[in-house]
This record gives C-alpha cells, structure tokens and sequence, in this order.
C-alpha cells in the first residue's frame, strides 16, 4: 500500500515536465575543453538530416524542434574526427542528454565514422569490445533489462544456463570474467549468485539478476580478445559498466513494474545555478507472480531489492565529482512438499535457504591538467555475503562465504601532440576472503586469505600524419600476492600489448592485436589454499596466476552509416594452469565455475581457444534494425596427464540471429504519435560438453560422482532458443510516454539440456532441462 501511494504522489507531478528535447555537451577527448562550433546533424537516416544544430561557446546544444523518434546523430568540427551515435530515441517527457567526446585528427576524415562513448570512460577503444547500449537492454529481446543477457546477442558469447547470466566467451568458462564499475573491480554485481550452477554453490561471476537497474547504466561494453593496457587479471571478458549523470536541468521520473518486478527511478538537479545533480533507484522483485502462473524455478521462491543512487558535483576548474553506491539483499528458498506422496526427488526432501547481500560504495573525480592532460580516479569498495542452509532426511549443510574488495583506479591521460598520445595509470585492489563449509556440522573446508593485487600500466597510440595507420602498444603488469594463516602465494608478470589498426580504402578497416594476459584464481580458492585447514603436502604448488598469449585479427567494412560487417580470427593459448599434482588425470581448472574442493594442484596444464567470427549489424534507422552472426570455437585443454581433450565450454559453434521491426504513427501530431514493435532472436548453439555420470560409485556415495577419467567426453544436445518482444510505445501530451511491453523468452517452449545428474531418491541419472516459457509483461512511463 506504501508502494502504491508514493506511486500516485510521483504521477500527480507528471504535469510539472517537459516537451521532448535533446541537449548535450561536447568536449575534446584529451582534454575535456568544450568544443564550440561542433555541427551536428540529426535525422532518421544518413540521407534525410531533419535538423541542424551548432555548439555554443560552452560546447553546448539543445533543441526541442524534434517530433519522437530513433535519430542518428553526426558531429563534426574541423580538426577532429566525426562522431556518429546511431538510435537516440528522442520521447516525450524524457530529456535526452548526450556527453559526447571528439579526438582530435591531424587531417580531416569525411569518410570515416567513429561511434561514440561516454567520455573518458576506457584508456583506448579495444579491438575485441562489444559496445552495450541502455536504449538496446531496453528493446533486445528477452534481455530482463540485463546488459550481460545482451551480449549474447553478439558473436563468441554463449550463456552458460538459463537461470543466470553467466557468460561462456571464445571458450572460456565464467569464471573468466570480471565485472568493473567505472574503471574498477569489484565483488559479483548480481543477485541469487548461486543460480543456474549445478552444485547450488555462489558464483563468483554471474548471477540471476543484475545487482541494479539498467535505468542507471550509461552505454557500457564487453572486453574480449586482446585487451589493452589497462585492462587486466581477466583470460575470458571483461564487463566494464558504467552509470550515466542525473538530469542537471529538469527533474524526472520513472515507473516500471512488471511479472519480475517493481522499478522506480528519479532524477534531477541539487543545483541548477552549479549543474549538481542526482540519480536514485528502487526496485523489488515480484517474480513469484511468475511462479503462480506456473513458471518453475526449480520450485523455488525467489526475491530481491536493491536501491541504487549517484550523486554528481561540478568542481572549480572544471572538475567533476561523482558519489555513488548500490546495496540489495536476495533470497530464495525451497520447501519440501507437506504430503510426502508428492514427493518426486531427492531434493524434495529438504528444506534450503539460500541469502545474499551485496553492497557497492565509490567516489570518482576527474580533472582537467592544462590544455592536453586530464586525470581521472577512482575508488570503490565492494561486499558481498552469502549463505546456504540445507536441511533434511537426518543431513544439513551450511556454507558461507565473504568477499570485501576495496580498489582505486587512476588514469592520466595526455595528448603529446596530434600523432601522439600517452596514457599511464595504475589499479590497486585490497581483498579480504573467507570461506567455510560443513555438513551435519563436521568441517569440509574452511579458509581465509587477504590479497593485494597492483596493476600499473601505461600505452602509447600513435598514428601516421593522414591517420590511416595507427598502432598502439605498451605494458600491463600484475603483482599478486595471498596470504593466509598457514603460507603465502605471489607473483609478479609484465604483459606486453600491442594493437595495429590500417585503413584500407574509404570504408575499410584491418586491425591486429597480440597480447600477454593473466588473471588470479578464485579468491575462495586462495583462501583454502593457504590456510591451515589443508595439511603441508596438500597445498597447490607453481605459479599463482594463470596466463595467456591472445592474438586476433579483425577485418571490419562499414558499406554506410547503417551497416558494419565484421570477420575476426582469434587465438589463445593459456599456461600455468592448476591440475592434479599427485596423479596423472584430465583434472583443470579451466572446467571450474563454482565453490569446490580439490585434490592437491600443480600450475603445469594448458588450454587453447581458437575460431572465427563473423558479422553483420544494421542500426536501428528507418523503422528497423538487424543484428546477425556466427562463431566457429575450438576449445580443448590438458591436464596432468599431458592429453589434449574438449573442454567443458567447447560448444563448436554460436549463432545468433536479432532483428526488428518498428512502426511509427500519429508523425503529424508528436504529442498523440504512438510505435508499435515486434523484435525477436534465435539462437543456435552447440552443447557444453560434460563428464559421464558413474552410477554405480554415484549411488554408493547418494551423490552425483562424475567420471573424469577422460575429462568432458560427452557433449549435450544442442541448445536452441527463440525469444519475442512487442510492444506498444505511446507519447501523452508532451509531457509523459508510456511503454506496454511482452517478452517471452524461449516462445517455443524448447526443451534444452542444463546437465545431468544422480538423484539418490529415484536411483536414475535424471536430465535437468533448461527453463521453459518464461514470459515477462511489463508496462512503463516516464515524466
């Protein structure tokens, strides 16, 4: 009831908001000077400019002569490269704003565009970096506003289940994958980490839902391939996000709710006069409402809220301060059922309770240093707290598990001159760990350990006076160092990188980068290591961290403004990877994704990924849009017993296709003008491979024993899946939009093989599938 009145107060304020406009900044990359005189063109296509803006002095634009729509929006200024930013959907009642940056070119570039990203958000554009989007979280299909689920729109990635947003990238495992928030690590940013994993044990880089609303997010990207300085401890992706400024003109709400939840957002100045602003989020989950309509979840109860904020402050001398913070709580539990006739399986007979809380609190400042150098710093600390309670037929379980990160990231960057650009900084992480397990209160494991990880780093981009060659390279380090109550772990490794960028022609671009990579192990690992629960011949024995040699090639040919068509040959071979010291087996950690414990480890096994990708991607213009693409892997590994087999992630193949059609009326009338869409995706994927399952030494045990003796030599069936999205958008007046929206993830109801497993209860290997039909209604309105 609270809920319901402060939505009827915040609705009785809709008439207090503005017609549609479109303001924004432009600023010079390397310095962050306002550029004044920038033309900027703005159209529903390349050919049809429906309006043309300049800069001010200040670098400043706005316009509200714009009737709703998608725009693509060109900049351009003499000296600069031009800057394309395709589908700003331009509404009613939401100011658009855009911070756009231009990097200064020794020659003009009339045939070249550059798509835009937030200013000073990465140290130089990856080769490798899958760019997502707020407007594309909000319109792919079956995304749950999740900007991990929309990557696997895009080529190389693979979700690892249904249930979470676990990505499998080029063939690497989850574990891979590092999360950042403006430039810095932090712990798993999602809730219910234990979802979609076969043990029902946390993750420590995926969940079931993102930890905060893409309402916050500022266009964000995924890292792969070779990265480069800058970039680091991460063999698979990296997903670096990043949150937008609060309106500092008007103030403005947003209301979401849906099958999955509840969504409010609010945004506005704390001081016109001073350009302050600030940006909050509350959202609780409603997904029950799914479970009564028949939706499984396993059976469980699934909840979570979270309340995001940040707070923005414009400094003297042109320098800014952002606060910002994030913190929610998950849970869900399974309940056995009260008659014992419905009883199906082995886990119907317990009772388990699974809880999270993660929390996120960071300060950034950036500051420009003279005319060609800025500065750019931040700091973050990170929680995250999980527990897992099983109790029944005369056994329980408690696990628990700590995460505390708190890291700084600082990056100068300065313009030498118009050839030349230097870039250094350096990322510090403190880690605080504990993990400790038992069943029926007799210890399994338990270990804590305390980390540093020092990342210092510098590149240097150069490029020829007509800027048709470019090349980039430099050094990234990593020192490590884990200690516990028993020993210690470290090592140190200098990592070489190197990007070579070539225009060939007017639309046609070859890069090629090559690259030494590392990345620490999981920290609950560590802390198991080096405590004094393992006894001395027991401890893992080698180098500390994993590395890898990435290599990749990438031919990208943009036929015009719309379209970019990509292919790209990959390449990585990882060394010093822990597996079994003592005997010789197909044991690696590369298969690893969850809390487990090993036999003793030595950091001898290797691992190559290899294969191709292919793509075509049309921007939404014109009513439509198209995002289509295969992937070729090859992913094998070895273990002690120096043997080259598939491993766990080699699906063989990724194919996705995306499109969408949207149809526009009531052009004449911008106030009354309404859209109706229709967006789908198919994807086709291999299986992930799997051990086989021993029945025999599985039920002596009343647990599922795996088979390892020739590693993952099963593969699963194929994994298909068809998602839908359609919607109706409505502008009302100029002052609000509404948005009706159906997605249904996997429309066809097809039944795809999560893993297999020995339930004790049936005495049979039993297939645990996929989800089914998971539908999602939502409705929104902003003002």
């Amino acid at each position: 009831m609270k809920t319901c009145r402060i939505l009827s107060i915040l609705i009785l304020f809709a008439g207090t908001a503005t017609a549609q406009q479109l303001r924004g900044l432009v600023r010079d990359a390397d310095s962050g000077a306002p550029l004044a005189g920038v033309s900027i063109s703005l159209g529903t296509t390349p050919e049809i400019d429906a309006l043309a803006i300049n800069t001010d002095a200040n670098g400043l634009f706005f316009t509200d002569a714009l009737p709703p729509g998608v725009y693509l929006c060109f900049f351009s200024l003499d000296g600069y490269e031009p800057v394309l930013i395709p589908e700003v959907r331009i509404a009613s009642g939401k100011e658009t704003v855009l911070d756009v940056t231009m990097r200064a070119s020794p020659m003009e570039l009339p045939d070249v565009t550059v798509k835009a990203d937030a200013p000073d958000r990465r140290a130089l554009q990856p080769l490798g970096e899958i760019p997502l989007t707020r407007e594309q979280t909000q319109r792919f299909p079956a995304t749950f506003f999740d900007p991990a689920r929309l990557a696997l729109a895009y080529p190389g990635v693979a979700n690892t289940d249904d249930q979470a947003n676990g990505l499998s990238i080029r063939g690497n495992g989850p574990a891979g994958v590092r999360w950042r928030l403006e430039g810095v690590d932090v712990v798993n940013p999602n809730h219910l980490s234990n979802a979609g994993t076969f043990g029902d044990r946390p993750a420590t880089s995926s969940g079931g839902v993102l930890l905060f609303s893409a309402q916050l997010l500022d266009n964000s990207s995924l890292l792969l391939g070779a990265y480069p300085p800058g970039y680091g401890d991460a063999l698979g992706g990296i997903m670096d996000m990043y949150w937008r400024r609060g309106n500092a003109v008007q103030h403005e709400f947003t209301v979401q709710a849906g099958l999955i939840g509840l969504d409010v957002a609010a945004e506005g100045p704390l001081s016109k006069k001073n350009g302050h602003s600030y940006l909050a989020n509350y959202r609780y989950s409603t997904v029950g409402l799914l479970g009564q309509m028949g939706i499984s979840f396993g059976g469980e109860q699934i909840s979570y809220q979270d309340f995001s904020f940040k707070l923005d402050f414009e400094g003297k001398s042109g320098g800014h301060w952002s606060l910002f913070g994030t913190g929610g709580y998950s849970r869900n539990t399974f309940s056995p059922p009260a008659d014992s006739a419905e009883v199906k399986q082995y886990k119907d007979l317990f009772h388990i309770d699974f809880r999270s809380g993660t929390g996120i609190l960071g300060l950034s400042y950036w500051k420009p240093l003279g005319k060609n150098t800025h500065l750019k710093t931040a700091i973050i600390g990170s929680a995250q707290g999980n527990v897992r309670e099983s109790n029944g037929a005369g056994f329980s379980e408690r696990d628990t598990g700590l995460d505390l990160r708190l890291g700084l990231s600082s990056t100068l960057s300065h313009r030498i001159s118009e050839i030349a650009r230097l870039q250094a900084g350096l990322q510090v992480q403190a880690v605080a760990n504990e993990v400790d397990a038992d069943r029926s209160f007799f210890p399994v494991y338990y270990g804590y350990s305390r980390s540093w990880i020092w990342q210092p780093w510098f590149s240097l981009r150069l490029t020829d006076a007509r800027d048709r060659t470019s090349a980039t390279f430099g050094f990234h380090s990593l020192f490590f160092s884990a200690t516990g109550d028993k020993t210690t772990l470290s090592h140190a490794v200098l990592e070489p990188r190197l990007t070579i960028t070539q225009r060939l022609g007017r639309r046609h671009r070859l890069a090629f980068a090559a690259g030494l990579n590392s990345q620490t192990h999981p920290m609950w690992w560590y802390s198991i290591e080096v405590s004094n629960y393992l006894p001395d011949d027991k401890h893992f024995s080698g180098n500390a961290l994993a590395r890898a040699l990435q290599v990749s090639l990438r031919h990208t040919w943009n036929p015009g403004d719309l379209w970019a068509l990509k292919s790209e040959v990959f390449y990585q071979r990882q060394y010093h990877i822990p597996v079994a010291a003592r005997a010789s087996n197909a044991f690696s950690m590369v298969n690893v994704s969850e809390v487990q414990l090993f036999e003793p480890l030595t950091a001898t096994g290797l691992a190559e990924n290899m294969g191709i990708e292919l793509s075509a991607e049309r921007y939404l213009a014109a009513g439509w849009f198209l995002l289509a693409n295969t992937t070729l892997i090859d992913a094998r590994y070895q273990g002690s017993d120096e043997v080259w087999r598939a491993s766990r992630w080699n699906l063989g193949h990724i194919a996705n296709l995306t499109a969408g059609k949207e149809w526009q009326r009531g052009a004449d009338w911008p106030e009354k003008s309404r859209a109706f869409g229709v967006n789908g995706r198919i994807t086709w994927t291999g299986g992930q491979r799997a051990a086989p399952v021993d029945k025999t030494a599985s039920a002596a045990a009343k647990t599922t024993v795996f088979d390892f003796s020739n590693g993952y030599s099963e593969q699963q069936p194929g994994f298909v899946r068809l998602d839908l999205r359609v919607y109706w958008r409505r502008n009302i007046g100029k002052r609000r939009n509404s948005l009706f929206a159906m997605d249904f993830q996997n429309i066809t109801f097809q039944k795809n093989t999560a893993y297999r497993y020995y339930d004790p209860y049936t005495g049979n290997v039993e297939v645990k599938e996929q989800l089914g039909l998971v539908p999602n209604l939502s409705w929104r309105l902003e003002w």
